[in-house]
């Protein structure tokens, strides 16, 4: 294997169907209470330029539990990168890799993850670049989902959120892979889909899943996964909206998920979200049967735990596309295809 595949996992494209049977075979057993074989500790290093709370503390824990080591590599008060008197990102991650055995990186910009992928002979993780993408973001909601659910493949799934969200994207690409019976987006009538957003929808639709749009999330409620987040995601990764209490404000109300909406549908739609959430989720809705975004960061961990093990051992990523190779892709936008334009009220 060693020679096949890439070493990293930046993108969805870099994962297979054999990938992720083993990832998520691997990521059940440790669910189950089947630890991977101990081996010799590790030292990983998380180069992290934007906040996290799910993704950082959940590689941190996973690390700790495979008894590997964590080391800070961004560029914390006590360091030189990016400093006048300092180290360009070049010599700093080429540091960095005699030191640590694998990197975990979050980026501000789409294209530093690969930058850094290139500059070292290191295993790399995305953990968000941008508005890029967040693959094993996109790991861990379709294990929740077949952890509660079942095979994927049998179900109707809704995405309510910014289709340009770097979560939203590598969800619908990996969804190709295990295509469910149906797929809505819910989004407002003017959103415009990126190239890369139209292209994960089309893989879907010649997979034969049945293809839909709506504009109000109670259209959703009568499926049997609905994954939900702001619509406004890519705006605050990437800082244009400014002030966070901007960024708070209500979310427009066909966009707002309610106890009483799912109540009042008599809906038993598994409700995901990625976290952090803003008003498109309200905390009405944490009591509910249906939630199921706390099980998603509690079953974060023997995900990460599995993608760590394997990319330790030397496994490659099989990969499907060389879509990941062209800079600055997931800001390409175009018009949405006719076939999607059509919402329900």
């Amino acid at each position: 294997m060693a020679g096949v595949g890439v070493k990293d996992l930046l993108s969805a494209d870099d994962i297979d169907e054999s990938d992720l049977f083993d990832v998520l075979s691997k990521a059940a057993a440790i669910a189950d209470g089947k630890l991977p074989a101990r081996t010799r500790p590790r030292m990983i290093g998380l180069f992290f330029e934007q906040e996290s709370t799910r993704t950082r503390i959940g590689f941190d824990v996973a690390a700790s539990r495979l008894r590997h080591h964590i080391v800070d590599i961004s560029a914390s008060p006590g360091s030189r990168l990016g400093k006048a008197q300092g180290e360009d990102l070049e010599d700093h991650i080429r540091t960095i890799s005699e030191y640590c055995d694998l990197i975990v990186a979050r980026t501000e910009h789409v294209a530093t993850v690969e930058e850094i992928a290139r500059l070292t002979h290191l295993p790399v993780v995305n953990g968000g670049n941008g508005i890029g993408e967040h693959p094993t973001q996109a790991l861990v909601d379709l294990f929740t989902i077949e952890r509660r659910l079942g095979d994927v493949r049998g179900l109707s799934v809704a995405l309510s959120c910014d289709p340009t969200a770097r979560h939203a994207l590598s969800f619908m690409k990996l969804l190709a892979l295990r295509p469910p019976r149906r797929f809505t987006l819910c989004l407002a009538p003017e959103t415009k889909l990126s190239n890369v957003a139209a292209a994960a929808i089309d893989d879907l639709r010649r997979c034969g899943t049945i293809i839909d749009r709506v504009d109000n999330v109670e259209a959703t409620l009568d499926h049997d996964v609905l994954s939900i987040q702001t619509q406004r995601a890519s705006s605050i990764i990437s800082g244009r909206i400014g002030e966070m209490d901007t960024a708070q404000k209500i979310e427009d109300e066909k966009f707002t998920l309610t106890a009483e909406k799912v109540l009042r549908n008599r809906s038993k739609t598994m409700i995901m979200n990625p976290l952090p959430r803003h008003s498109e989720t309200d905390k009405s809705c944490d009591s509910l049967p249906n939630a199921a975004y706390f099980d998603q960061v509690r079953l974060s961990v023997p995900i990460r735990m599995a993608v760590l093990s394997r990319m330790l051992a030397g496994r490659r990523w099989a990969g499907r596309s060389p879509s990941r190779s062209q800079p600055g892709w997931p800001e390409t936008s175009s018009p949405i295809s006719s076939s999607l334009s059509r919402s329900v009220n």
